[in-house]
């Protein structure tokens, strides 16, 4: 039987290759690996894909219409490494039975221990604490940084009795909730289905609209994937809803949050803060407005990757091509 070739787009500094030496995918296939740049030029991809029956991607790169086309005889599968597969064209590739498989099921801790790493530095003011420090503000006695409404205050909110409204109860929501029942939260969330055995198992309320959700909540943690229905799910009228104590944080798709509208709020002290770890565009440009502000905080997009993950991510998507290449076997595929 005629080996299986996978093309392989992700770098070596992204996915480390020590899974994939011993990794019984080797048995049917081989692998190509791009390791010139960091995204393989679209050409050069739809080059070799033509003689590859597989890719494993990430994020980072875009499989359109035009790319898909141009494999559709040769390619049998599109292995997405991450969580993430809004860089595929989805249906393309259903047109052209290409099951589309992903990875949903291993970065959700490090997801949510970001999730609660942005809202304890927002609530706790952290960073400007850290800066306050460094500065040489600190001093003896009733300075600016303990005093209740001053500008220079660093008394921060508490998380213990809180409202916690965690939007998408995914397996990352699953894990943000876990965390935050540990702080004392007060847990609910607006999901598209009510999911009982989860309320009675951790004691959370399901909210069943969003616009009653987000007027209630001190503490508001996106998970949910982006969509045609998630796309700027929080804009003006959802920022106008919200509690002027209210801190946002994103660590899912930066399309969700309307950016301008959400700049707006902060500035304008409609809600306390946000913290992201994914932003619209992504990288955020040096001089962002958003930048300037003292309730906001980024992080560049790094939240569901550690060494271990990594790793992790790695030997559970080849599994995935194994399954599928050997025995037709689809593993997390999102389209079929």
């Amino acid at each position: 039987m005629d080996r299986f070739k996978i093309l392989c787009t992700v770098p070596s500094t992204i996915i480390p290759r020590s899974p994939f030496v011993n990794h019984n995918v080797n048995k049917i296939a081989s692998f190509e690996f791009w390791e010139e740049e960091y995204q393989i030029p679209k050409t050069v991809l739809m080059q070799k894909l033509r003689n590859c029956n597989a890719l494993l991607t990430d994020s980072a790169l875009t499989i359109d219409r035009e790319i898909i086309d141009s494999a559709k005889d040769s390619l049998k599968i599109i292995a997405d490494v991450g969580v993430g597969y809004d860089n595929i064209d989805i249906e393309t590739a259903t047109k052209n039975r290409i099951p589309v498989c992903n990875n949903p099921h291993i970065l959700q801790d490090n997801v949510a221990e970001l999730n609660f790493a942005l809202i304890l530095t927002i609530a706790k003011n952290i960073y400007r604490a850290d800066k306050h420090v460094r500065s040489g503000k600190w001093t003896k006695g009733q300075t600016s940084h303990n005093q209740i409404d001053h500008a220079d205050s660093l008394l921060g909110s508490d998380l213990k009795d809180s409202n916690l409204l965690i939007v998408g109860l995914g397996k990352t929501g699953v894990e943000v909730c876990r965390r935050a029942i540990g702080f004392g939260m007060n847990i609910s969330y607006y999901s598209r289905t009510r999911k009982e055995d989860l309320e009675r198992e951790m004691g959370i309320e399901w909210v069943s609209k969003f616009e009653e959700g987000i007027q209630c909540a001190d503490f508001i943690s996106i998970n949910v994937p982006l969509t045609d229905k998630t796309y700027h799910m929080f804009g003006p009228d959802q920022f106008n809803l919200m509690k002027s104590n209210a801190v946002l944080v994103n660590t899912a798709r930066g399309e969700i949050v309307d950016t301008e509208s959400l700049y707006e709020a902060l500035a304008t002290n409609k809600i306390a803060g946000a913290g992201l770890d994914v932003i619209n565009p992504e990288p955020i440009p040096i001089n962002h407005p958003l930048l300037t502000l003292k309730n906001f905080i980024a992080t560049p997009h790094f939240g569901g990757h550690s060494v271990s993950s990594r790793l992790k991510l790695a030997e559970a998507i080849l599994s995935t091509l194994e399954g599928y290449l050997a025995e037709g076997k689809l593993t997390n595929c999102v389209n079929m």
